[in-house]
């Protein structure tokens, strides 16, 4: 194959398939080296869930972004906090699910987005466990915080979609109804 510029190769769209191959530059900040991996190696690398413990929680865009985060039970309230979205890090996606629930237990997981110029907007499914579905919503020029009050099980989405804004949505699953608020309640 002659010498080619990357910009000058024939995509492959649509026809992309697990196998195929991405070059790659390890620590190119440090000490380049040229490597290989396959694009399943890559998705599959990238997509390892990250467990989260007994434990407040500030979420990253390195560590946790793309990713599912299983929050485990919690002895007392937990915070978990999103970052300030930035015009660089829109489409930013954090999922966080509950990980060894076994019953509703006394204790809040709370999401706040630091800074406090940034608020949540969206809704989320309640599924009460007295067997009634209801929705919950934010006031998006308001809310910054989302206590999930004694949660059975949980399942949250949240995606920057603008600089001030991360929509969120998913369900969840308790005896009392989720909040949005301006500060835990």
């Amino acid at each position: 194959m002659a010498d080619l510029k990357v910009t000058a190769l024939t995509s492959m769209a649509a026809t992309t398939a697990r196998e195929d191959l991405l070059h790659l530059i390890d620590d190119p900040s440090g000490t380049p080296i040229n490597k290989k991996v396959t694009i399943g190696e890559m998705q599959d690398a990238l997509n390892v869930p990250v467990a989260n413990g007994n434990a407040a929680l500030t979420l990253t865009a390195a560590l946790h972004g793309g990713r599912i985060v299983m929050q485990g039970n919690v002895s007392a309230d937990r915070i978990i906090t999103l970052p300030v979205p930035t015009a660089s890090t829109l489409g930013l996606t954090f999922r966080v699910v509950a990980d060894g629930l076994t019953a509703a237990d006394g204790h809040d997981v709370q999401f706040q987005i630091a800074g406090g110029a940034t608020f949540f907007q969206g809704g989320i499914t309640f599924l009460d466990t007295d067997n009634e579905v209801s929705g919950v919503f934010s006031t998006p020029a308001e809310d910054d915080f989302l206590n999930v009050h004694l949660p059975v099980h949980y399942d949250l989405t949240f995606v920057a979609v603008s600089t001030t804004r991360y929509l969120a949505t998913g369900f969840v699953t308790s005896a009392t109804i989720p909040t949005f608020h301006t500060a835990a309640d």
